[in-house]
């Protein structure tokens, strides 16, 4: 049965596993089953992360441009051209599916790389200056705009492996959960404290097969 389920994920995805289980198919599968559950377990806090990181960058746009900060003129000029055309599709699919054009429904229409993709160096003086400390107020002195760009950028990086299936098993596991915690407390210190006890990365960390 081993071989069967091997041919329906594909021999090719699953080399990786069978490299790393020493070609052993039973232990190739046990991680294959370890590397899905690792990555259903990290949904909860990179969810925790992707909703607050960009209420707290809306908060900062609010402040800048106004509540309908994405209608603006003077901030659609400061975007690149990529986050301008997910700005511009995410208005179309809004109004392709009847929904308001308001800023709840742009906020959580727009990708987590559009936000991430907010804190890049260009936007420095023209949005952050000013706005960092205020719309994330428990982020520590020792950090920056950079540091937290750099951050979120390897946490959304995590988050595309795991939506694509890819493997994640190999990673520093325990680190990645870290960084996603510190961040989460960066964000809102007693949302990292009600989280945790509902987060099972740690626990299945200690299960590698």
């Amino acid at each position: 049965m081993i071989r069967v389920v091997i041919q329906t994920l594909s021999v090719e995805r699953f080399g990786t596993y069978r490299l790393a289980g020493g070609h052993d198919d039973a232990r190739a599968i046990a991680l294959y089953v370890w590397n899905a559950q690792l990555g259903e377990a990290f949904h909860t806090p990179i969810q925790a992360v992707e909703v607050g990181l960009r209420n707290c960058i809306n908060h900062a746009l609010a402040a800048k441009f106004g509540q309908d900060w994405w209608r603006e003129r003077k901030f659609r000029k400061l975007l690149d051209r990529e986050r301008l055309a997910d700005l511009d599709m995410v208005q179309r699919r809004i109004g392709r599916r009847g929904l308001p054009l308001v800023t709840s429904q742009i906020v959580a229409g727009l990708s987590f790389g559009f936000w991430v993709g907010m804190l890049h160096a260009r936007y420095n003086p023209d949005i952050w200056s000013g706005q960092l400390r205020a719309s994330l107020p428990h982020l520590p002195a020792t950090e920056n705009r950079h540091s937290l760009f750099q951050k979120a950028g390897a946490i959304a990086f995590l988050r595309n492996r795991i939506s694509h299936h890819e493997p994640i098993f190999k990673r520093d596991i325990l680190a990645d959960f870290r960084d996603i915690m510190n961040l989460i407390k960066w964000i809102c210190p007693s949302t990292e404290t009600w989280i945790r006890p509902h987060c099972r990365v740690p626990e299945l960390a200690r299960q590698k097969p």
